[in-house]
């Protein structure tokens, strides 16, 4: 995929007791589904507001999201 052009788009969904992310690749139509990233509908909004602005792939989207939550703790 190296020169290739992605086209990732991240929106966020209300679950139970929590709010997730969804993503999803425009060009391959490849999926991720990640539930219970937050309770806070903020939080939640900021880190797909983020991965969209990267333009971070389906397959990186919940090492990123790791990482972004656990960099506070280290």
């Amino acid at each position: 995929m190296v020169g290739e052009e992605i086209y990732p788009h991240y929106s966020v969904f209300c679950g139970k007791d929590d709010f997730g992310i969804f993503g999803k690749e425009d060009s391959s139509g490849e999926t991720v589904f990640i539930q219970k990233v937050s309770p806070e509908a903020k939080t939640a909004f900021r880190l797909a507001k983020i991965l969209n602005e990267n333009k971070v792939s389906v397959h990186h989207a919940k090492d990123v999201l790791k990482d972004l939550l656990l960099e506070p703790l280290l």
